[in-house]
């Protein structure tokens, strides 16, 4: 196995897109605006500002960004580090690569603060060789640079990496990066159109087996090509 693994945090590791789904609908709910779970589906895996950006476009908001950036980091870090819920599979998975000696890291578009109290309340910081956070890149998902940035800290070329990602964004920049993508589904995301190289409903379904020379092996339930 000469490949390394890098994951995604929110909905992928961690449960974690409903909490932050809700501060977010707490803060524009104070501001007027009535904002449905199906509205949020367009922000996952994209970063703060972007989000903020495109909220101020289609809706009546007058909360500047550096007030709502302030409020929402507290909501949220407070959370995480109380502990966000695993997605099932998760720390057997991080237990099983790491033992079968396969590098894997963390590629979120969340800040680094955020990154580390999830992964450390979660109880999932030990397994992580490397973590790369939103502020370390000049552009977000789905921009490749993340994904390219966690290969390179891992001494990996991207070829040789699989990305497991959950959102539209992430999809789009492993891909771009030129990773194999593992999608995992969600109710968040199960009416997205979304295609990948494999697909899983949680974790427990990645199969080792992925992690093989992928120019002698095909993967056994391919849905598409990224």
């Amino acid at each position: 196995m000469a490949s390394a693994v890098i994951f995604d945090m929110d909905g992928v590791l961690l449960d974690s897109e409903p909490l932050h789904y809700e501060a977010v609908r707490q803060i524009l709910t104070e501001q007027g605006v009535d904002f449905p779970l199906e509205d949020y589906f367009r922000y996952l895996g994209t970063t703060l500002t972007s989000t903020w950006d495109d909220l101020c476009e289609r809706y009546p908001i007058t909360m500047p960004f550096e007030a709502f950036e302030t409020r929402y980091n507290a909501d949220v870090l407070v959370q995480y580090q109380a502990g966000a819920p695993l997605i099932p599979g998760a720390r057997e998975l991080a237990q099983k690569l790491t033992h079968a000696g396969v590098p894997i890291a963390v590629a979120s578009s969340s800040h680094r603060e955020w990154v580390e109290a999830a992964l450390t309340g979660a109880g999932l910081r030990e397994f992580f060789e490397q973590t790369t956070a939103g502020d370390e890149v000049s552009q977000g998902k789905p921009s490749p640079e993340i994904y390219l940035k966690a290969a390179e800290k891992l001494s990996f070329d991207p070829a040789e990496c699989i990305a497991v990602e959950d959102a539209p964004a992430g999809v789009e920049s492993a891909a771009a990066a030129g990773m194999r993508v593992v999608l995992v589904r969600s109710e968040l995301t199960n009416d997205l159109n979304l295609t990948a190289d494999w697909e899983v409903d949680d974790l427990t379904q990645f199969k080792l087996t992925w992690l093989s020379d992928r120019t002698t092996e095909q993967p056994a339930n391919l849905v598409g090509a990224v």
